[in-house]
C-alpha cells in the first residue's frame, strides 16, 4: 500500500506543473489538484496545477486518477472511475465520496473528515506516522481501511474507532438513504440537541453525529455549525432551533424545519435528477439547487437574504402561489398567511448579518453587537406588503476482509 500511494504520488506530480488557476483574487481556495488521464471539475476537464474551491465536484474518468493537495498538510488520491464533492464553504480538508475509491494521506493532528453512505469518517494522525486510510463506496455502503492512524467511524449508534490492519464496513439502508445527516462542524457553548424519541437534551460537542429528526437548538449566548454529509454547511446564530427531517446525500434531497431563529445555509450543488433542498418555517418555503442564503423566523413571519446563487422564496400556505427569486443582496419578506414581498436590494443589511454569523478560524466569529443576527421589526415591513433506515458497521481483521475497489 505505501509503495503504491508514493509511486502514484510521484507520477501525478510529474504529469503537469501548470501555475494555480481557476480561482479569482478573492476565492477561499481549498487545494491544488494534480491530474492523470481524464479529470474533469463539474463539466469541464482540467488539468494539473488546477485550484479547487467550496463546492466544487471531481470525477476521473475510467483509466484515469488525481492527487488532491489540501491547503493543510492533507491530501487524498482519487482513483478511477471515482467522484468526491468538496463542501459548500471554505472549511478543514472535508468531502463527500459519491462514488469509487480513494486514499487518504493526513500529517497533522485536525482531522480528515470524509462522507461516505452510511455515516461519515474522521481520518485522524498519528503524531509520528501521519494517517493513511482508504475508502470504497461500494453499493449502498462503504469499506474502510487503515494502514497508519486511526479511523473513527460515525453511524447509528456509538463511533467505532479502526486502528492499523484493522477494516470495516459502513451499511446504509437498502434504498441509499440513513439516518445520519452530518455533524456538529464549529460550535460555540451554549447550544443542546434532543434525539428523536428522548425527553432530555444533550449538551452539543464538535464532531458530534446529527441524525435526522434530531432538534438542535442554540442558547441564548451558543451558536453551532452542522456539516451535512453532502457538504452543504448550516451555521445557527443564537437563540435557533432547526431539525432535518431528511437529508440523503446520494439522491441530494434535503428538507430541513427551522421553527424559530436565524441560519445561514451553503448548499451544495445538486445535480441528481429529483435533487432538491428546502428549508421550511412557519411561514415559509425557501429552495435551492446551488446557493447562500441566511434567514430569520418567528412566529410572525419570515426574513429570507440571498448571499450567492438564486433562492426561491414562497408561502407556506397553499394558497399563496407566488414565488420570488433572491438573488445576491436581495431580500424578501413573508408573513404568515401571505405571499413573499417582492425582492428589494439590501447589500448593506446582508454584509451587516453575514459579519455576524461569519465562521472564522478559531470558531464561529460573534458580531459586535452580540444580537441574533440584523435587527428588523415586522411593524416597519408590513406596511410594504402589498399582494426505514439502517446504518450499521462490521468490523473484520483487514488480512480477513479488504475494501473492495470498483
Amino acid at each position: 500500500m505505501k509503495m503504491r500511494l508514493w509511486v502514484l504520488v510521484t507520477v501525478l506530480l510529474l504529469a503537469g506543473t501548470n501555475t494555480l488557476k481557476g480561482a479569482g483574487p478573492d476565492a477561499q481556495w481549498l487545494g491544488v489538484l494534480w491530474t492523470k488521464g481524464s479529470v474533469s471539475i463539474g463539466d469541464a476537464k482540467v488539468s494539473s496545477g488546477t485550484t479547487v474551491l467550496p463546492g466544487d465536484v471531481i470525477t476521473t474518468a475510467q483509466g484515469a486518477s488525481a492527487w488532491l493537495r489540501f491547503r493543510s498538510p492533507a491530501s487524498t488520491i482519487l482513483l478511477a472511475d471515482t467522484q468526491v464533492a468538496l463542501p459548500a464553504s471554505d472549511s478543514a480538508p472535508s468531502f463527500l465520496l459519491r462514488r469509487g475509491t480513494v486514499i487518504v494521506d493526513e500529517k497533522v493532528v485536525d482531522p480528515v473528515q470524509v462522507a461516505v453512505p452510511g455515516g461519515y469518517v474522521l481520518v485522524k494522525a498519528d503524531p509520528q506516522t501521519g494517517a493513511e486510510c482508504e475508502m470504497a463506496a461500494v453499493g449502498n455502503g462503504a469499506t474502510v481501511s487503515v494502514t497508519r492512524g486511526l479511523a473513527e467511524i460515525h453511524a447509528l449508534g456509538a463511533p467505532v474507532i479502526l486502528h492499523p490492519g484493522e477494516s470495516a464496513r459502513v451499511e446504509a439502508g437498502p434504498q441509499g438513504g440513513q439516518a445520519v445527516a452530518g455533524k456538529i462542524n464549529k460550535e460555540i457553548p451554549q447550544a443542546v440537541v434532543q434525539r428523536q424519541g428522548e425527553s432530555e437534551e444533550i449538551p452539543l460537542r464538535l464532531n458530534q453525529t446529527v441524525n435526522c429528526d434530531d432538534l438542535v437548538r442554540t442558547l441564548q449566548t451558543g451558536r453551532a455549525q452542522i456539516m451535512l454529509l453532502d457538504g452543504s454547511t448550516l451555521t445557527l446564530g443564537l437563540s435557533s432551533t432547526i431539525k432535518i427531517l431528511k437529508h440523503d446525500p446520494k439522491a441530494q434531497q434535503t428538507q430541513i424545519e427551522m421553527p424559530s431563529g436565524e441560519v445561514q445555509a451553503n448548499v451544495q450543488k445538486i445535480t441528481a435528477p429529483g435533487g432538491k433542498f428546502e428549508l421550511h418555517t412557519k411561514c415559509a418555503v425557501i429552495g435551492t439547487i446551488d446557493t447562500s442564503f441566511l434567514a430569520t423566523t418567528d412566529e410572525k413571519g419570515t426574513r429570507v437574504c440571498g448571499v450567492e446563487g438564486v433562492t426561491l422564496v414562497g408561502s407556506s400556505d397553499p394558497l399563496n402561489t407566488k414565488t420570488v427569486k433572491l438573488r445576491r443582496n436581495e431580500c424578501t419578506v413573508v408573513l404568515c398567511g401571505q405571499a413573499p414581498t417582492d425582492p428589494v436590494l439590501s447589500p448593506g443589511e446582508v454584509a451587516s448579518w453575514l459579519n455576524q454569523i461569519t465562521i472564522g478560524g478559531g470558531g464561529l466569529q460573534l458580531g459586535a453587537s452580540g444580537g441574533t443576527g440584523v435587527p428588523w421589526k415586522w411593524i416597519g415591513i408590513a406596511a410594504g406588503v402589498g399582494g426505514g433506515v439502517v446504518a450499521g458497521i462490521l468490523l473484520a481483521p483487514s488480512g480477513k476482509s479488504s475494501p473492495t475497489t470498483p
